[in-house]
């Protein structure tokens, strides 16, 4: 009787591993993105009923994967293009496990390869080649193009073998077309055609599935675009309806000799190391802070909300600029200053004299702005994860904190005082009285762009690398040893040692403490002062959320201008980590966007969930006229 119990509980034991294997996601992300950013893309999956896990700072397969996790969905890198890791030989002979191996024979492993586009800018050739290979090499009929995606929406298939997906065409972002196999493999396609924008294939008990990242990232977007996204992720979970799908056939060995750039020979290991932890994604949903503790809201806002129009400057269509302003009745101009135009000459300041005397005509606040890109490097420059040197300043140079960022904060403060007389002028050669308004620089500006695409793959100069060693707080020993790596392999070590958590922690911190000194030093020089950031991107690396904390306060809270639609949820997680903020929605007006049908849905979402809304290129008066009708 003792011997069968105890062969029982061994069974029950067995049951209970094996069956939280089947619920559970795992989620990669070659570009180590913040869980914010990937928060899009796990949420239909966990709705769908998956405990997705997603392992940031180790984002490579290990053979502990092999059974812990049944489903599997990578996003891919965006090398060479842009800095991010990517996927190795270690990774593919994973895969090749998991769909259908010796290790996992009978347990339906599902692949979900989510490929970065060439959106905008290039990115991601590597991996979108790499996961070509591999797909041939399976034998899974399916193929990544290599032709301009063409951001249409996508359509169900509602004959395929995913025939719950709804009929209706929805937005998923720019995608590849792929080539497929058979017919059958096709799951979304652009209207009109046969090009696949989500194709399956069936590799022994296992399931592949190819999509791009931005497609699996629109769940937001519309309500269509989650319906399908939630019903692809329920249908991974029903292998009976994967008869339909057509079977890979005539696998081939795997070539890798022509990779447009390197592929790690890098083995699997046996299990992540030990500081490579995992979140759980969607985060527990965040109370949104009591009214008393929301950030309080400056009056221009609290009135119109933000209505902020972002350009570049220059004075000869500043005034077409003002008057594109007054008829869509915007209330704020961000101007991007050449970094020439900083410096205080005479030629700057007779310049600026006349942009601000133009201002005060007006009521529109001014945010003067600088793109971090295109601050000049005066000390080291910053050094990225291959330990190649970027074209933007070590992170954590004094000479950027102390020299040219506190030069170029402090002088975009001061425009709106450069050579205006503190009182009111009278008659000049006939010209009449205009009252010098104070507030005519109502902030400072900065676009993050740069600041995302550059630092998130950074962080390797002298200066950084010595600042995050000495929080690891290891031996002296390790410390000296650690010191002495080349800039080239600093990034592979601290990945495979588990210290890149705590590593990339450390640098946010210190970019946090030496903002907030410009803060305060900022605010002695003009108490009133706001500060604003621009970024398409989510801003999720070390620098730019650095940044966000040591600008924002509880009571002057930062403008955020993004190009994410949620707000509510996201603004309630970056308050728990320090960072106080007022966003606005980037709208497109050339997408009929002030359009009665569209603008009435979109209201909600701009004033309510956000506070206002931001553009980010000129566009012809008549679109100024409707944005006036639309708003008012």
């Amino acid at each position: 009787m003792k011997s069968l119990s105890v062969t029982l509980l061994g069974v029950l034991a067995a049951t209970a591993g094996c069956q939280p294997s089947a619920h559970r996601l795992l989620l990669l992300d070659m570009s180590l993105s913040d869980p914010l950013v990937v928060e899009a893309v796990a949420t239909p999956w966990h709705d769908a009923g998956y405990r997705v896990e997603y392992r940031r700072f180790y984002p490579h397969l290990t053979r502990a994967d092999l059974t812990r996790y049944r489903t599997l969905v990578i996003l891919g890198g965006r090398e060479p293009e842009r800095l991010s890791d990517a996927l190795t030989l270690g990774d593919l002979a994973i895969l090749h496990e998991w769909v259908g191996g010796s290790v996992r024979r009978g347990r339906e492993g599902v692949v979900v390869l989510a490929y970065t586009s060439d959106g905008r800018v290039p990115a991601g050739s590597l991996d979108r080649w790499t996961m070509n290979q591999w797909l041939a090499s399976q034998g899974a009929g399916i193929r990544i193009g290599e032709t301009p995606p063409p951001g249409a929406p996508a359509v169900p298939l509602p004959r395929s073998s995913l025939d719950n997906a709804g009929f209706a065409a929805f937005p998923v972002g720019r995608n590849q077309v792929l080539g497929v196999r058979d017919p059958t493999q096709i799951l979304a396609r652009a209207p009109g055609s046969n090009a696949a924008f989500v194709a399956a294939s069936r590799m022994n008990d296992g399931l592949i599935i190819v999509v791009g990242r931005e497609f699996l990232a629109s769940a937001g977007e519309d309500s269509g675009t989650r319906d399908y996204l939630l019903a692809l992720a329920r249908w991974t979970r029903r292998p009976a309806e994967w008869a339909h799908l057509r079977a890979a056939t005539g696998r081939s060995l795997l070539q890798l000799a022509e990779a447009p750039g390197r592929v790690a020979q890098h083995p699997p290991p046996l299990a992540p190391p030990a500081g490579a932890s995992v979140t759980i994604l969607p985060a527990a949903t965040t109370p949104l802070a009591e009214a008393s503790e929301k950030p309080p809201v400056p009056n221009w806002i609290a009135r119109q909300g933000m209505r902020v129009f972002w350009t570049r400057f220059t004075l000869h269509q500043l005034d077409s600029v003002l008057a594109f302003a007054d008829v869509a009745q915007l209330n704020a101009l961000a101007t991007v200053v050449p970094v020439q135009a900083i410096v205080d000459t005479i030629s700057t300041r007779f310049l600026w004299r006349n942009a601000a005397e133009r201002f005060q005509t007006t009521s529109v606040r001014w945010f003067p702005a600088v793109a971090l890109f295109e601050i000049p490097t005066q000390g080291a420059e910053e050094i990225d994860r291959h330990g190649a040197l970027q074209p933007v300043p070590c992170g954590l140079d004094s000479t950027l904190w102390r020299g040219a960022l506190r030069s170029a904060y402090r002088t975009l403060a001061r425009l709106g005082t450069i050579g205006v007389d503190a009182e009111p002028r009278g008659r000049r050669a006939g010209r009449v009285a205009v009252p010098a308004r104070a507030d005519v620089v109502a902030g400072v500006a900065v676009d993050l762009d740069s600041a995302v695409a550059y630092y998130r793959g950074t962080g390797f100069c002298d200066v950084d690398y010595r600042t995050g060693l000495a929080a690891l707080r290891l031996d002296s020993a390790e410390t000296k040893r650690l010191a002495m790596l080349p800039p080239a392999a600093r990034y592979d070590t601290l990945l495979e040692r588990g210290l890149l958590a705590r590593y990339y922690d450390t640098l946010q911190a210190a970019t946090r403490e030496r903002a907030r000194a410009l803060r305060a030093e900022l605010q002695k020089l003009r108490p009133d002062l706001r500060f604003a950031f621009r970024s398409d991107e989510l801003p999720g690396d070390w620098f730019s959320l650095g940044l966000l904390q040591g600008f924002s306060s509880a009571d002057t809270p930062v403008l955020l201008w993004l190009g994410e639609r949620r707000a509510g949820e996201l603004l309630a997680r970056y308050r728990a980590r320090g960072v106080y903020a007022l966003s606005a929605l980037r709208l497109e007006p050339e997408n009929n966007t002030f359009a009665p049908s569209r603008w009435n849905r979109l209201r909600s979402v701009v004033f309510d969930a956000h506070s206002g809304f931001w553009l980010d290129r000129a566009v012809p008066d008549t679109i100024a006229r409707m944005i006036r009708r639309a708003t008012r």
